[in-house]
């Protein structure tokens, strides 16, 4: 007799692959040239992972019908933002990027950042930023998302804070019920 509950169903596979741990991410990216972004979007990312340490590179996994998508598609450049687990706003950062369209709202509106070299934005609450450039020759079709691997062209980093895991906001979210 298994020890595990067994299933081949979506939505127990789901359930299973929540057991996956990684961080939870604010991808950003900016339209348009370096001397006129024009739209600013960001949204919550937890398919991301460094892949290489020497060169440096992260890949992440972004769905195509996102406005982030869009844009880092557009531009090749994005800002991965590592979310601090001891930020007290973490649920309102969640809520802004996560659970609305940037096409429908303007997230950055009041909300306090920074500009990257690249012209994404950077949370200044952030544990640590990447600033990264897509390598078109290692992208990869997803269907429903695209896989960027991109070289980390700046890193900058808190004297303070840890990361927040997906794990640990799944909890937080069940807790706060």
């Amino acid at each position: 007799m298994s020890l595990f509950k067994i299933s081949d169903q979506p939505g127990s596979l789901n359930q299973a692959l929540f057991q996956v741990t990684h961080g939870l991410y604010v991808l950003t990216a900016a339209s348009g040239g370096e001397a006129d972004r024009k739209r600013l979007n960001g949204q919550c990312l937890d398919a991301a992972m460094q892949v290489t340490n020497a060169p440096p590179r992260v890949a992440i996994a972004v769905g195509k019908k996102s406005l982030t998508h869009q844009l880092v598609l557009e531009t090749g450049e994005f800002v991965l933002n590592v979310i601090d687990r001891e930020d007290a706003d973490i649920l309102d950062i969640v809520k802004r990027f996560g659970f609305q369209s940037g096409r429908d709202v303007d997230k950055f509106k009041d909300f306090a950042y920074e500009l990257s070299v690249n012209g994404a934005p950077i949370l200044p609450t952030a544990v640590a930023f990447y600033e990264c450039t897509v390598i078109d020759s290692l992208t990869l079709d997803l269907d429903t998302h695209t896989l960027f691997v991109a070289s980390v062209d700046r890193a900058g980093v808190q004297e303070s804070g840890e990361p927040l895991t997906y794990n640990e906001y799944r909890k937080s979210l069940r807790n706060r019920r």
